[in-house]
């Protein structure tokens, strides 16, 4: 039952009650009447000396009560309906106030959710921003700020090319946008560049190697190449490895690797980007 329903009920019944209130109220001003009078033939009886006329003022005095019973009859249905009524009433505006809680709920759902679609356009607005940027700085000569001869970085991004677009892409952005030199293949590469000798050039001068675990990354020989090149320096002593676990579970990672289902990784089933983001600038950081 929709609240509009429910609402011409109400206004139904309110009608049904006005007019039951007021037919009672004639009746109970009637008894008053009939009542009063009953009175008056009394006390007029009382004061009478001759027999037949208290005869008769006796037969008008019990004509008044009968008349005054036969109101009561007529109140008394009315009276109960007019209860009912009211009964019925109290329940239609209980069940008004859940309808309107209700729709409040909805409502309020309703402008989370826009507020969540208007949240992820301007994410989605700014990540094709960011994305058109270094499109462009891809193709910049030799002597840019990427060049890999030359620079030192944060972090190395490992991970599979399937990940790309749902994480690793605009995880690479937040971190570089919030002073992070990550070393990402679209950020770093450019047209002609060797592969390996870039990756290699990449893993040696970053701090830290973010890998991206998922069941695409140990499908995939080049990103478990990185991942043993990370593991060297790890046996050197360093501890370089930040692992992320997206979209596997720690099961799934010590069937692939034992040795890395033992550190301690972070998941994107729990945390959002920018969480994550967050916590990789704060090790790096601190």
């Amino acid at each position: 039952m929709n609240i509009q329903s429910i609402t011409s009920q109400i206004a139904n019944i309110d009608r049904d009650i006005n007019s039951l209130e007021k037919s009672i109220q004639s009746i109970e001003s009637n008894i008053s009447r009939k009542q009063k009078e009953a009175n008056d033939i009394l006390t007029k009886m009382s004061k009478e000396k001759d027999l037949k006329k208290i005869v008769n003022y006796q037969k008008d005095y019990n004509k008044k009560n009968d008349e005054v019973r036969n109101l009561e009859k007529t109140k008394t249905p009315k009276s109960k309906s007019l209860t009912d009524k009211q009964k019925k009433k109290y329940e239609l505006q209980s069940n008004l106030s859940k309808e309107g809680q209700k729709e409040r709920e909805k409502t309020k759902k309703e402008q989370k959710e826009i507020l969540s679609i208007q949240q992820q356009i301007t994410r989605e607005m700014q990540y094709q921003k960011n994305l058109s940027l270094h499109s462009i700085d891809i193709f910049k000569p030799r002597e840019n700020k990427y060049d890999v001869q030359s620079d030192n970085y944060d972090v190395f991004i490992s991970h599979a090319s399937e990940d790309k677009d749902e994480f690793v892409r605009p995880f690479a952005v937040y971190l570089e946008e919030n002073g992070i030199k990550v070393w990402y293949d679209e950020f770093r590469l450019q047209i002609g560049d060797s592969l390996r000798r870039n990756i290699d050039n990449g893993l040696k001068r970053s701090r830290y190697g973010i890998v991206v675990l998922s069941e695409a990354f140990f499908n995939k020989e080049w990103p478990q190449r990185e991942l043993d090149g990370l593991f060297a320096r790890e046996v050197n002593g360093e501890k370089v490895i930040l692992p992320i676990w997206h979209k596997i579970s720690k099961n799934e990672v010590i069937k692939y690797s034992p040795i890395i289902a033992d550190m301690l990784a972070i998941n994107t089933s729990i945390f959002t980007i920018e969480e994550i983001a967050q916590q990789i600038i704060d090790r790096i950081k601190h």
